[in-house]
């Protein structure tokens, strides 16, 4: 979840370009972060807790640096634990992504040895490794890497600076890596956005390989014999307008605003591999939609759509549970992540427990070359562009909306879900409009104290009500927890009390009936009641008015939480881009 970039070329002010790449990969972490530099013989650190903001660094012109920014793991949020960690010559230093997972016993046995250590990180002990390996013998780094990288256990991604040879050298299991050459010199980052301005083109690392960066450009091993092999260049493909906020204050405020043209998008120009994965799931014995958080809760909207529109059972499984219902899959079985990353661990490594099985795997994602994307067999890409807020908006109804093409093209009425996808975005207009999202400002100042909040959903709108409670809690703190409609009788209305807010989502749909009279219930005990849908209720003490569109109703349904959440956390303090605790992109279990 960690972010990492690494330069070597013609000297810069290398520190300063470090540590705005790093600004770019804060979405992979912000509890702390650092950068090192080569100078005269010597590496420079400097470290700090907190977000990188207005940070600067002051470092002299240099060939060489690395820099970090950290979700932390093991060992509190300190200076001391920050990245980068030296070895105990101050020649070597590491970064790391991941965990190592047997790290107490090669930490216990290296103090044994001798080695002092200054922070309390599983990471650190990859510095003093090196150390060992290169004084035992090992001709060069990018060998001695090779056997350290070997000795950990875990999904890691690791890069090296040895500022005697003035090299970088880094692998990685999983966890993700790309490396790219520009005309200064090369770079590596864990997502390509951070190589912008950096490299034009570009390599993706697999796990069985490792790469050596020098002032002679890059060279790529076989790890396990290393044994050189040739470097498969491609284009790197980002552009600065994907990741500028432009007039937005937040970047949530601004993919929230971009969902429209996102759905838009999809519906005109997605036809072909929406109709691929449709015919893949017809010829499956066996579906099985993968997620996790806000995609596993598209993945469950997308049961509901395949068994209403296409009369087809698809199984939904959340991803880190994958290894726990693998038993049913087969040759025959077809199983679909879906993600905004492409790189979410619990999801990757779901994907990998298929492959063993003989499943055919297919994805509904957002970043292309991503590790699923490179593993799976058919995939549909989003092309939402980059998600910067950690809370994921516009990916999430990009997902819905995929599986809403699909389920319908399945039906044979794929007509019909694009025109109910053009119609939902059309809606999404609309209620960006100034007067109704005033009206939902107003809403959130009459909740945003409030310690805990439910939602409550039935059918299409129960997997709806989950990702709401997830997006409101995620942004606001605010305790908020979704419910089956029909639930609550079963132990769930114990928790409402006079005051408490409780939303509704009620579409005119089969549900409308029995969520209303639900909804009667929370009143009744002095619930605070917040009606979603298109069509009010004396039931509602305030009302939020949707379009109606059908079965598309998810997608125009999503926006008035993502702005609850918004609008709730900026009253109470919060940075809505970069929430506590979280990352973008979770790439350790």
């Amino acid at each position: 979840m960690c972010g990492i970039f690494g330069y070597v070329g013609e000297p810069t002010e290398v520190g300063d370009d470090v540590l705005a790449a790093l600004r770019a990969l804060e979405y992979r972490g912000y509890d702390s972060w650092g950068v090192a530099v080569g100078v005269n013989g010597h590496i420079g650190v400097e470290k700090q807790t907190g977000k990188i903001a207005q940070a600067t660094v002051d470092f002299p012109t240099s060939d060489i640096g690395f820099g970090h920014t950290r979700w932390a793991t093991h060992g509190g949020v300190t200076r001391p634990n920050a990245h980068p960690h030296l070895d105990c010559t101050g020649q070597l230093a590491v970064i790391h992504n991941g965990i190592v997972e047997n790290f107490r016993e090669l930490r216990d046995a290296l103090i044994g040895r001798g080695h002092h250590f200054r922070s309390e990180t599983d990471s650190e002990v990859i510095a003093h490794l090196l150390e060992e390996t290169l004084a035992g013998g090992v001709p060069d780094l990018a060998r001695a890497t090779a056997v350290v990288f070997d000795a950990l256990q875990g999904l890691n991604a690791v890069i090296v600076m040895d500022v005697r040879s003035r090299e970088l050298v880094a692998a990685k299991t999983v966890s993700p890596l790309v490396a790219g050459i520009g005309s200064l010199g090369v770079a590596i980052a864990s997502d390509a956005l951070a190589l912008r301005g950096h490299a034009d083109r570009v390599v993706y690392l697999e796990d069985d390989q490792l790469v050596r960066l020098s002032k002679s450009g890059l060279t790529l091993y076989e790890r396990k014999t290393m044994r050189e092999i040739p470097v498969p260049l491609m284009a790197l493909d980002v552009s600065q307008g994907d990741t500028a906020l432009g007039a937005y204050p937040h970047f949530m405020a601004k993919e929230m605003a971009e969902q429209p043209a996102v759905l838009e998008h999809l519906a005109r120009g997605a036809e072909r591999p929406i109709r691929e994965l449709a015919a893949a799931v017809r010829e499956s014995y066996g579906t099985f939609f993968v997620g996790c958080g806000t995609a596993s809760y598209a993945a469950l909207t997308g049961s509901y759509l395949y068994s209403r529109i296409a009369a087809r059972h698809v199984n939904f499984v959340v991803g880190s549970e994958f290894k726990y219902h693998e038993h049913f899959i087969t040759p025959q079985s077809l199983v679909v992540a879906l993600s905004q990353s492409g790189e979410t661990v619990d999801v990757i490594e779901a994907m990998l427990a298929a492959r063993k099985r003989g499943a055919r795997l297919g994805a509904v994602l957002n970043v292309a070359r991503s590790t699923l994307d490179r593993m799976v067999d058919l995939r549909v890409h989003l092309d939402a562009g980059p998600e910067q807020c950690v809370l994921s908006t516009k990916a999430y109804t990009a997902k819905v909306a995929v599986l809403l093409l699909a389920s319908h093209a399945l039906a044979g009425t794929y007509e019909r879900g694009r025109d109910l996808v053009l119609s939902a975005a059309e809606g999404l207009n609309h209620m960006l409009a100034a007067d109704w999202t005033e009206q939902v400002q107003e809403v959130a100042r009459s909740i945003h104290q409030a310690e805990h909040l439910f939602v409550i959903g039935r059918g299409l709108a129960f997997p709806t009500a989950l990702e709401a409670a997830l997006k409101i809690k995620e942004s606001s703190y605010i305790h908020a927890e979704g419910f089956a409609g029909g639930e609550l009788k079963h132990g769930v209305i114990a928790l409402v009390a006079p005051g408490t807010p409780c939303i509704v989502y009620a579409p005119n749909d089969e549900t409308r009936a029995d969520i209303l009279s639900g909804a009667m219930e929370l009143k009744s005990r002095g619930g605070y009641m917040i009606g979603i849908g298109p069509t009010p209720d004396p039931v509602f003490d305030v009302h939020l008015l949707t379009p109606d569109v059908a079965d598309a109703a998810p997608l125009v349904n999503a926006l008035p939480a993502q702005m609850l959440g918004y609008h709730a956390a900026l009253l109470r303090g919060n940075d809505p881009d970069k929430p506590r605790n979280l990352a973008k992109s979770v790439t350790v279990k």
